[in-house]
C-alpha cells in the first residue's frame, strides 16, 4: 500500500514534467516562430502563453491529476487567474531583460521559463489541483 502511494505520488509528478516540456516547447516555439516572423516580442509571448495555458489545462486536469469533477468552471477559474498573474511577470520580465538589459529576444524567453515553471507548480499544486 505504501509503495503503491508512493508510486502514483512520483509518477504523477513525471507526467507533469512530461506536461511541462510539452507546454514549455509549445510555447517557447510560437513565440519563438512569431518573432521570426516579425511580430512584436511581447504580443508574441502574449499569444504563446495562452495557447500553452489551455493546453496545460486539459493535459495537467484530464492527464496529470485526472480530476472527475463535472463542475470544471471554478477550478479553470483560479487556473487562469494564476496564469494571467503568472503571464503579468513573464511579460514584465520579458522587458527588464530586452528593453532594459538589452538581452537578445530568444534568449529572454529562455530565461522567463524557470521562473514562470516554479511559480506556475507552486500555484498549480497549492490553489487548482489541491
Amino acid at each position: 500500500m505504501f509503495i503503491k502511494k508512493y508510486l502514483l505520488k512520483y509518477f504523477r509528478f513525471f507526467r507533469f514534467c512530461i506536461v511541462g516540456v510539452i507546454n514549455t516547447a509549445l510555447n517557447y516555439g510560437i513565440y519563438s516562430l512569431s518573432i521570426y516572423a516579425g511580430i512584436n516580442y511581447l504580443i508574441a509571448y502574449f499569444v504563446a502563453y495562452i495557447i500553452a495555458t489551455i493546453n496545460s489545462y486539459l493535459l495537467n486536469n484530464f492527464w496529470v491529476f485526472k480530476d472527475k469533477e463535472k463542475n470544471h468552471f471554478s477550478k479553470f477559474t483560479k487556473f487562469l487567474v494564476i496564469n494571467l498573474l503568472i503571464l503579468v511577470i513573464a511579460e514584465i520580465g520579458l522587458y527588464l531583460f530586452i528593453d532594459m538589459a538589452n538581452i537578445n529576444k530568444y534568449f529572454a524567453g529562455l530565461l522567463v521559463i524557470p521562473i514562470t515553471t516554479t511559480l506556475n507548480y507552486f500555484f498549480y499544486k497549492m490553489v487548482v489541483f489541491k
